[in-house]
């Protein structure tokens, strides 16, 4: 009965939130795309593969420091306020020399304030924390518009483009981390930020962990099997965009896909028992395709306060060699 009720109060929950953010994707402010744009965009980055789509550029930017701090994106979109990546720093006990978190926040995220929290346990902990702002959120989000609006608006090109601009600018931060000192980094995502860290772990070699609070594994399934892709469903139909039409970028595109560029024991995936939109089954598969990471669940949908402690908690539980002596 217990389970029931917390079912319901989930869906409940998504529901309206869904609906609202369904609304900003009806404004229509990301823009669109015919079937034939698509069509040339997907097939000509599956022949040139996932290597040469997450590329980073060989020389990387200098000047990583304690605060907010912000680099030029190798990835230049139409929106300006979107072509610089931003960052917030809080260097651990040894400045930029202790090992590093990269804190990876959700979609539509509107403040940080929870991040500053967890930012004072990793340094408490001996670790450096650093919250990055995905494109288009935060100081990327262009004037006019929502924080994240421009991700998921009905543009799969921009969508793309979005995530393309993160892996590669995620990977950039690591690598700046580890050349400003960092004998290890680590990933931290949720929801969204969980998408991007895990499409990283596939990319970038030699990272020390990934923790994954719900991320989405598979993006068709976001789309056209769960409350949140009623907007998005219709957009995409109505312009002749079918699943399968959609799925061609899948293997560039979703964690699922991918192999992991590390141990799977380094690896935590958390799912929400009632989340639709990463769904349990899909993300246990993911652990598993992944060569058994470890894989826990919270009661709620995919809107919730229980996955983010929960993830920190089970990843220290996990994984205490990283924090052993600190």
């Amino acid at each position: 009965m217990i389970g029931r009720l917390h079912g319901l109060q989930s869906r409940m929950v998504d529901t309206t939130a869904f609906f609202g953010i369904g609304i900003w994707q009806l404004l229509g402010r990301a823009g669109r795309h015919g079937v034939e744009e698509w069509d040339r965009y997907a097939e000509g980055w599956l022949s040139r593969g996932g290597e040469e789509f997450y590329r980073v550029p060989e020389k990387i930017p200098e000047g990583l420091s304690e605060g907010r701090v912000s680099f030029s994106s190798p990835l230049k979109g139409d929106r300006e306020e979107n072509n610089r990546f931003h960052l917030r720093v809080w260097p651990g006990p040894k400045g930029m020399r202790s090992p590093a978190m990269v804190l990876l926040h959700s979609l539509f995220s509107a403040s940080d304030v929870g991040y500053v929290h967890w930012a004072s346990v990793l340094n408490r902990l001996g670790w450096t924390a650093v919250f990055y702002d995905l494109p288009y959120h935060f100081r990327r989000r262009p004037k006019g518009t929502w924080s994240g609006e421009l991700i998921f608006g009905g543009n799969l090109i921009r969508s793309a483009e979005a995530i393309r601009q993160a892996v590669t600018e995620v990977r950039i931060v690591t690598r700046m981390l580890k050349a400003s000192g960092a004998p290890e980094v680590g990933l931290w995502g949720m929801s969204l930020g969980g998408w991007v860290a895990g499409l990283t772990l596939c990319h970038e070699p030699g990272l020390a962990c990934g923790w994954l609070a719900q991320p989405i594994p598979d993006v068709a399934t976001a789309i056209w099997d769960s409350e949140g892709g009623w907007v998005l469903r219709r957009q995409m139909e109505e312009r002749g965009l079918d699943r399968k039409r959609v799925e061609k970028l899948l293997p560039l595109v979703c964690p699922s896909h991918g192999k992991l560029q590390l141990s799977s024991k380094r690896v935590l995936v958390v799912g929400g028992s009632h989340d639709s939109v990463a769904p349990p089954s899909k993300l246990q598969a993911l652990a598993k395709g992944w060569g058994g990471t470890h894989y826990r669940e919270v009661g709620q949908g995919h809107i919730g306060y229980q996955a983010m402690p929960s993830t920190w908690r089970w990843g220290r539980e996990l994984m205490p060699e990283l924090f052993n002596g600190r």
